[in-house]
């Protein structure tokens, strides 16, 4: 019986982790936030190393199906170099420097993050101003004939940054790079595409990171103190990645949706919410 209830609580808690992987890495309301203060609240035990991989993994594949023709069309420009898709796959490049920058040479006080429930929904609130503010970016709701700017290499760079610093956990990479764009007077079209697309050298490479030191841990380093929780594979795991896959297709459509009706500041309310109620339950 204690195994029956043990497998059925893992199952159980790899729903859960999924659902909330799948919908918060794409919705503006920031996936690590809601997994630490999910873990914190309901006490839950860590899942391990390769289980955050495969939650990732699941949203990574979600990105390839619903954007496949823009990732072909990208794909297929550059050999054929047309000057829009090699831009474009150029301007995803540049954006992935400051990203890797700040992930790579911030990791360890990143992480500690994670273990600050109260900082996190600190940074939820910060997440929450963000949105709300696109109310009144130049290509937001209240300027709906603006005529929108392109991107460029500083706009990258700048989306780029805004990206790494969404590495602390509670601040929403989603929410913060798309509002960043309007707020630079991009369109809201091109900010919903470009913030995704721009995700899968981010999400993948900080994924391929994770797997190389859970490598790690299944050779002569697995008895070290890191690798005490690193994870197997079992059919828990499989399902948190099959749920954050079908769950991240679902909040992808619909936060594309909501940005390109300008309504990406409704997710503000939301995220204040949870922030609030965190500092309020996590004394």
């Amino acid at each position: 019986a204690k195994i029956k209830n043990s497998i059925f609580q893992a199952m159980l808690e790899s729903i859960i982790l999924g659902l909330l992987q799948g919908l918060a890495e794409f919705l503006p309301v920031s996936s690590s936030g809601h997994l630490v203060l999910g873990k914190a609240i309901l006490k839950m035990q860590e899942a391990g190393m390769f289980f955050d991989i495969m939650l990732h993994a699941g949203t990574l594949l979600s990105i390839f199906v619903i954007f496949r023709k823009k990732i072909c069309d990208m794909l297929f420009g550059i050999f054929r170099r047309e000057k829009e898709q090699l831009n474009y796959a150029l301007f995803i490049i540049i954006a992935s420097v400051p990203t890797a920058v700040v992930g790579i040479g911030f990791k360890d006080q990143l992480e500690s993050l994670f273990q600050n429930p109260r900082a996190v929904c600190v940074a939820l609130l910060v997440t929450g101003t963000l949105l709300f503010c696109t109310k009144f970016a130049p290509t937001g709701p209240k300027y709906p004939e603006a005529v929108a700017k392109p991107m460029n290499w500083w706009r990258a760079l700048i989306t780029g940054t805004v990206q790494g610093i969404a590495c602390i956990p509670g601040i929403s990479r989603s929410g913060s790079t798309t509002s960043f764009m309007l707020y630079m007077g991009i369109s809201r079209k091109y900010a919903g595409e470009f913030t995704f697309l721009m995700s899968i050298p981010a999400v993948g490479g900080a994924a391929l990171l994770d797997f190389l030191d859970w490598v790690k841990c299944q050779g002569p380093d697995k008895m070290t103190e890191a690798c005490q929780n690193a994870g197997v594979l079992d059919a828990a795991l499989l399902v948190g990645m099959l749920v954050s896959f079908v769950s991240g297709i679902f909040a992808l459509k619909w936060l594309m949706a909501f940005v390109q009706k300008g309504k990406l500041h409704y997710f503000s309310w939301y995220v204040w919410a949870v922030g609030i109620i965190g500092l309020i339950l996590l004394r």
